[in-house]
């Protein structure tokens, strides 16, 4: 371990003007190189290397490395300064105000919803920037621009401008599998739970059994089914506001939070797609999220009726599957036998 430490010191002197400047802020100089990794406090090997061919065809490849890396100033980097800042300036301009272009807005609002107002105190328990954002390659162009082109002659001002837009996005499933990441790990949630000072216990069996319950509804069944089923909601569909941007994730008591007591009727019938006539009346009892969250557990006897039920429905299908297949099995051996005679 001694010699790759030896070994990095040696690569990072002889190219001691990587942060001279430029368009990559000669970052790539020693990012490039494939290996490229450091001993971390808890013994871990962490890889520093960057793929230059997935960086250049990234959303962020115009961007240079320290405009979002702002703390890096020397080698070696200090670990408190490698993290990337995403509320940064960037020196992208925004094309419908000509100013510099800037996440502030949606950090702040991240900053204080239920993932980010606790994330300095454990940032291994919260979800950041980068833990939803991957930085994913673009789509091919040939495919994307082709219907952008029909108005907008100049191919390379479409690339230029649309690069944001034509990425490729999350499914609703692929939505669900990320936020289960997180909320399935009952050990995680535990300790956010003692974090965040919850008490009651109904509470914390939501948090807890959060990922679970929805999945036996027919929110995530619709889903499961098709994937593009924009009828199927999925947890950003109902935990987010539709005038927000997607991080205005707030605690049910908030009276920011889509699924709080005076917005859930909005939420639900807020598209023609999901429940409208929710909106036409005093519905609030139907709009309640303990009907999109069943709780899944075994000492709930509504929950051991739909199992009993679900389980019969399940034997029921095997017998008629299993006699049906039987009848053709007895019927084809009949028919080669009586051509055999």
């Amino acid at each position: 371990m001694r010699i790759l430490n030896v070994v990095l010191l040696v690569i990072f002197t002889s190219f001691g003007f990587a942060f001279a400047g430029g368009k990559e802020d000669g970052c790539m100089k020693c990012h490039r190189l494939r290996g490229l990794s450091v001993l971390t406090k808890d013994n871990k090997i962490k890889d520093c290397s960057i793929r230059e061919s997935l960086y250049v065809h990234s959303a962020h490849r115009k961007v240079g490395c320290r405009e979002c890396h702002n703390k890096v100033k020397q080698y070696p980097h200090k670990v408190e300064n490698v993290k990337a800042n995403c509320s940064n300036l960037c020196h992208l301009a925004d094309p419908s105000t000509k100013k510099p272009f800037s996440h502030e807005k949606i950090f702040k609002t991240w900053k204080e919803s239920v993932h980010g107002r606790n994330y300095e105190k454990a940032p291994s328990l919260y979800p950041d920037c980068s833990y939803c954002h991957t930085n994913q390659l673009l789509v091919e162009p040939e495919k994307s621009f082709s219907e952008c082109l029909l108005c907008h002659s100049q191919k390379n001002w479409v690339k230029e401008k649309f690069v944001h837009v034509l990425r490729k996005r999350r499914d609703g499933w692929e939505v669900v599998e990320l936020c289960s990441s997180c909320h399935e790990d009952k050990e995680k949630m535990k300790k956010a739970i003692d974090l965040e000072g919850i008490k009651d216990k109904f509470e914390k069996e939501k948090i807890l059994f959060a990922v679970d319950s929805y999945k036996i509804t027919m929110h995530a069944k619709m889903l499961y089914l098709d994937r593009e089923d924009k009828r199927a909601a999925d947890c950003l569909d109902c935990h987010t506001n539709k005038e927000g941007n997607l991080h205005d994730i707030f605690r049910k008591n908030d009276s920011r939070s889509s699924v709080n007591q005076k917005n859930i009727q909005l939420t639900c019938g807020r598209s023609t797609e999901c429940h409208p006539l929710v909106l036409r009346g005093n519905m609030t009892n139907f709009a309640t999220t303990k009907w999109v969250h069943m709780r899944p557990l075994p000492e709930d006897t509504g929950q051991k009726v739909v199992c009993i039920i679900e389980a019969i429905f399940k034997t029921l299908v095997f017998v008629v599957l299993t006699f049906a297949c039987l009848i053709v099995i007895l019927d084809l051996r009949k028919t080669l036998f009586d051509r055999g005679e």
